[in-house]
């Protein structure tokens, strides 16, 4: 009875001792990053400035002193500083990894820029280009239904009839309630362009949409259900993000993507010119542009305009050296899902 109790004490222990071990391992491996955040005209902490990795869940605010401190495995993205009535900061992730962790930001006032002044008049309503710009922004799938932009009221928008085109931007960050994928996404939104061809009364058919911004998830529910579970795998299979992770990863057969050239099936490095750069994957599309198979019947094309870089977590940059048609352009902010998302 006596080895049979020592016995017991001992594998308690032992089990005791390995979850230590791996919760040290795991407080190890994290890396932790603190600084204050102040303004630049008097020098006092700024309380409630965001703190987050561009396209993450990774993120914090400042306290009444402009404090902050948040903890996270790896990132590779640009970490954003922004608050109200200040011209956004974005530090470079090669920044953020030379430095000793402690980072103090000063942010400027934001200047009162005068409006542009244009030259001819906008002949639509704001309902007209509020009902395109949500078409174009969130998305033309179902899931769109499913996402609302809270203060829409903050989108400046405007249609320029010689050019065919709308053209948006904001005041302050979105804030986009995405009941699909379970996300509350703050969308700092830089620029928007929608391009149109052939404008007729009922009918408006886009050619090219471009916008760029800054974005950060958080979750709507503290708990996540197997439906917006099941949901964000169906939004991330056959996406730009999981082609660009199974690309860095070497992973494309593997993961049921197929490339074609002139719509031929070619081997699915062929066309890829990729070299490995610190961390990442330098990347070079030789040809100018290729079609994407995912499961044979997810169909889109992807326009080379440059060089571009891949993180481990599929993040591409610039994101302006590729263009997107097909199934993966479709699949816009409705879908979007963070860089740290795991499926």
């Amino acid at each position: 009875m006596k080895i049979y109790k020592d016995n017991c004490r001992n594998l308690i222990w032992f089990i005791f001792s390995v979850i230590v071990f791996f919760q040290f391992q795991i407080c190890f491996s994290q890396n932790q990053l603190r600084g204050q955040v102040f303004s630049a005209k008097d020098s006092t902490g700024i309380y409630g400035a965001s703190i987050y990795f561009d396209g993450t869940s990774i993120g914090a605010s400042t306290n009444e002193e402009g404090f902050f401190k948040m903890v996270f495995e790896k990132s590779n993205a640009s970490l954003i500083i922004s608050s109200i009535g200040y011209e956004t900061v974005l530090i470079n992730p090669q920044h953020i990894r030379n430095s000793d962790n402690l980072l103090t930001v000063y942010l400027s006032e934001k200047s009162e820029t005068l409006e542009t002044v244009y030259l001819e008049t906008d002949t639509w309503s704001r309902a007209r280009k509020l009902e395109l710009f949500k078409r174009e922004f969130l998305g033309t799938h179902k899931y769109a239904d499913l996402c609302e932009i809270i203060n829409e009221d903050s989108i400046k928008l405007r249609y320029i009839a010689s050019a065919n085109t709308l053209i948006a931007n904001a005041h302050e960050p979105l804030i986009i309630e995405n009941k699909y994928l379970g996300y509350n996404l703050k969308y700092n939104l830089r620029d928007f362009q929608v391009k149109f061809g052939v404008i007729k009364k009922d009918s408006t058919i886009p050619i090219a949409v471009n916008y760029h911004g800054y974005s950060f998830f958080e979750p709507l529910n503290n708990v996540v259900s197997g439906k917006i579970l099941k949901n964000r795998k169906k939004s991330y299979l056959g996406s730009i993000l999981h082609f660009m992770r199974s690309l860095y990863s070497e992973k494309l057969d593997e993961n049921n993507f197929r490339i074609y050239y002139k719509w031929t099936q070619v081997p699915s490095y062929k066309y890829f010119g990729i070299s490995n750069y610190e961390n990442m994957k330098q990347v070079k599309i030789l040809v100018d542009d290729i079609l994407i198979r995912y499961k044979f019947y997810n169909q889109s094309i992807l326009f080379a305009k440059g060089e571009f870089t891949i993180d481990y977590s599929g993040h591409h940059d610039p994101p302006e050296a590729i263009n997107l048609k097909g199934e993966m352009a479709k699949k816009r902010i409705s879908e979007l899902l963070p860089l740290d998302y795991i499926p």
